[in-house]
């Protein structure tokens, strides 16, 4: 078991909370393939490992809340663009198509 603090903002001040987080019987995967579909409710995020080029092995699923998956997405940015910094940036390549179109995926400037 592992204990983590976090930060809460609460009426303009920020505090410090205790949060306990229990990491028995967790399994890690690795995902080297992954889709993201979301409604007015719920955001899922399905991680699978590709073999091929029409061969995907599902292996997990996670539904958050839209305001969760906001969170998770600034926290991976962050957490991303410090990895950069350190290392320099990540090449990704060219955007793999949208899903269910021809059409790839339009790229940031």
């Amino acid at each position: 078991m592992s204990t983590e603090e976090t930060g809460s903002v609460q009426e303009g001040e920020q505090q410090q909370r205790r949060i306990q987080v229990r990491d028995t019987g967790i399994t890690t995967q690795y995902a080297n393939f992954f889709t993201v579909t979301g409604g007015v409710d719920a955001i899922l995020i399905s991680f699978a490992n590709q073999f091929a080029r029409d061969v995907v092995q599902l292996e997990s699923k996670i539904v958050l809340s839209p305001r969760n998956a906001k969170r998770m997405a600034i926290s991976l940015g962050q957490v991303i663009r410090a990895y950069e910094q350190q290392h320099g940036e990540i090449d990704i390549g060219t955007p793999a198509p949208a899903v269910g179109t021809d059409q790839p995926l339009p790229q940031q400037e």
